[in-house]
């Protein structure tokens, strides 16, 4: 982990989320092996057990990251929404993009929140909640497209799940390593999602 670390004292409500982002980095750059809370404590700067005053276990923490996660993803296509008001196309693209982004700079925060190491159904509230808002926000992303007749009135969620399997399946490619060479590079990735997602275009274009 770099020589950098959170520390220092805390007002009431700002370690729980100190601790979600140490627990990130750690993710990031060390694995899943590397996390624990006495170690989170240790890099916060806190006794070993002040963790447990906002997670009950490790279990518990890592729904927190996933949640933060799908929190920021959220936050993504909202501003994508009015950035590119006009430009359904780019705003799926870019949205995409980030996922690509999670699965080749933060591979172990991907798999924590697509790959299954967390279960969706019997997780917490919190998770459930942040990662339906996001796929919400998803929705709305193609449900403008199709307002604008950019996209096919066709089904919604069909539509929607077309995206996702795209960018899901290519980016769980990229953090398995089945595409290291090209991810090595961040230009020639991109230009390859570009490619696959002109395919998905062209099948959600409005003929």
């Amino acid at each position: 982990m770099s020589k950098q670390k959170t520390t220092g004292k805390y007002h009431h409500g700002d370690l729980r989320n100190a601790l979600i982002l140490v627990a990130m980095q750690v993710l990031n750059e060390q694995g899943m092996s590397a996390l624990s809370m006495r170690e989170l404590a240790r890099l916060t700067g806190v006794g070993h057990n002040a963790p447990y005053r906002h997670f009950k276990n490790k279990a518990e923490l890592l729904e927190a990251v996933a949640s933060m996660g799908f929190r920021q993803l959220k936050a993504l296509n909202l501003r994508l929404e009015l950035e590119f008001a006009n430009d359904p196309e780019t705003q799926l693209f870019e949205s995409g993009a980030h996922i690509l982004k999670i699965a080749t700079k933060q591979p172990e925060l991907f798999n924590l929140m697509f790959g299954g190491r967390i279960s969706l159904h019997d997780c917490g509230e919190e998770l459930k909640q942040e990662s339906e808002a996001s796929l919400q926000s998803l929705i709305k992303i193609i449900a403008n497209g199709q307002k604008q007749e950019v996209f096919a009135k066709e089904d919604l969620f069909k539509q929607t799940l077309a995206a996702m399997s795209m960018v899901h399946g290519f980016s769980a490619m990229v953090s398995s390593g089945m595409l290291q060479e090209v991810a090595q590079c961040d230009q020639r990735l991109k230009a390859l999602m570009l490619q696959v997602f002109d395919v998905l275009i062209h099948g959600l274009k409005k003929r």
